[in-house]
């Protein structure tokens, strides 16, 4: 089964954290032609729009969980995906579920970063 563990900090706390996991499908690009070429991953998950609005946010971190379905003792394998901590597109699916693109910083992005420090 895979799911996404997800960690944000809250705005007026920054050291209360809330760790929220849920089943989820993944799929991923390296280049993503419709968002500028970043490389990203989109998440399908069963949501309501409005949580997903609150949920997938700039700066969220989260990884990829992926524990076995054979039976054997459930260990899960944790995939750490914050690199890809811009929010993109969200979408409602109209069948109770919600798709989120969240991406990585291009390189441009990145120099840009750098030289204004």
């Amino acid at each position: 089964m895979i799911s996404i563990k997800l960690i944000q900090k809250h705005a007026i706390d920054s050291q209360e954290i809330t760790e929220l996991q849920f089943p989820a499908v993944v799929f991923g690009w390296t280049r993503d032609d419709d968002w500028g070429g970043r490389e990203c991953k989109a998440i399908t998950c069963t949501m309501s729009f409005d949580d997903a609005r609150k949920i997938f946010v700039d700066g969220l971190s989260w990884s990829i969980l992926y524990t076995p379905d054979d039976g054997e003792d459930g260990i899960a394998e944790e995939y750490d995906n914050s690199e890809f901590t811009i929010a993109g597109p969200l979408t409602d699916n109209r069948d109770g579920t919600i798709t989120a693109k969240m991406g990585k910083y291009t390189n441009e992005e990145l120099l840009l970063m750098e030289v204004l420090g």
